[in-house]
């Protein structure tokens, strides 16, 4: 059964609770399997391994499952609450400090990773402009006024316009804190483009019209892979080189390569070892990745429509669950 429930920022109350999830796995009826509760991260690849997982867990395997919608943090402390079971995304060390104050408490543990490693920079050029700016290489260069104010907007206040990450996640947090802490207050102005599909259009935007943009992106995705293939790639603005004690403190240096962790509640490992075996196995090749992130573009499908369009296309999905688990999978198709 295909639910969502949805968790604000600050309204952790508003997630099911222990309690609930305790009542929902004992009220099956035919079954005392638990229903298996995901944590709905607001952004593309996240809600696809969602919908994914949860086709071949209900139909495959005979779980019921729920998802709870909401940002990044909230979620994460919903995962160490008890309020979901299953998180498909953990990127670190973004949401590094997060992650470990939930390891702290107990109860929550990674089983495998989701996604590839990727990159990410929060000071991001059209290699066309990089071409035309010999000068523009470093984040140290935008407080000169000849490159800041190339990126200047009406509504940038005559600083240069960051396209910053989205709200609520945590790399516009991180983003902020490298814009302050690289002194570059008084010359660059972090955006908030509202939404993950207001970014991209965004970005895509400023491509096709050969304008200069100052954007944060990470990848691989199907943006930057247009980026790369019809609008001659992007320039990663320089940074210090990453280190941890760095990160641990005021974030000036680059981002560096995200690890995207699978966590689950760990009484999950009981009540159902199949699921975690499953999720141990899982892996979310940048080739599938990408195929699905295509799919959910040219089709218009929802998440569950991309779910059914990838496990019938692609074949890696196999290599994760048992023979009898893929048959019933593809059968309920």
């Amino acid at each position: 059964m295909r639910r969502t429930r949805f968790l604000r920022a600050g309204a952790l109350g508003f997630a099911l609770g222990a309690a609930a999830i305790a009542m929902a796995a004992c009220g099956g009826g035919e079954s005392d399997r638990p229903t298996i509760i995901f944590s709905d991260l607001d952004w593309e690849t996240a809600q696809i391994q969602n919908a994914i997982a949860r086709r071949i867990i209900e139909s495959g395997y005979g779980y019921e499952t729920d998802s709870v919608f909401g940002a990044t943090i909230p979620l994460l402390q919903a995962l160490s609450a008890g309020d979901t079971n299953v998180t498909m995304e953990i990127w670190l060390p973004n949401a590094q400090e997060a992650w470990d104050e939930a390891l702290n408490q107990g109860g929550v543990e990674a089983v495998g990773k989701s996604l590839a490693d990727n990159w990410q920079s929060a000071f991001t050029i059209p290699q066309y402009v990089a071409d035309a700016n010999p000068g523009l290489r470093s984040v140290e260069d935008l407080k000169k006024p000849q490159y800041r104010d190339l990126f200047v907007t009406p509504d940038s206040d005559g600083k240069a316009r960051l396209v910053n990450c989205i709200a609520g996640w945590e790399c516009e947090r991180v983003n902020s804190l490298k814009v302050e802490s690289y002194g570059l207050s008084d010359h660059v102005k972090p955006m908030n483009p509202g939404s993950y599909a207001a970014l991209a259009a965004e970005i895509e935007s400023g491509f096709r019209r050969k304008e200069p943009i100052l954007f944060y992106l990470w990848g691989p995705t199907t943006i930057t892979q247009r980026i790369d293939a019809e609008h001659g790639g992007a320039y990663f603005l320089e940074e210090p080189p990453y280190t941890d004690e760095c990160w641990a403190t005021d974030k000036r240096c680059a981002y560096p390569i995200a690890e995207i962790l699978i966590a689950v509640r760990s009484e999950l490992k009981e009540s159902a070892p199949d699921v975690v075996e499953f999720l141990s196995k899982w892996n979310f090749s940048v080739p599938n990745q990408l195929a699905a992130e295509g799919y959910l573009e040219e089709s218009g499908a929802d998440y569950p429509g991309v779910a059914d369009w990838f496990l019938r296309n692609t074949n890696d999905w196999r290599n994760w669950v048992p023979a009898d688990v893929a048959a019933k999978t593809l059968a309920a198709l």
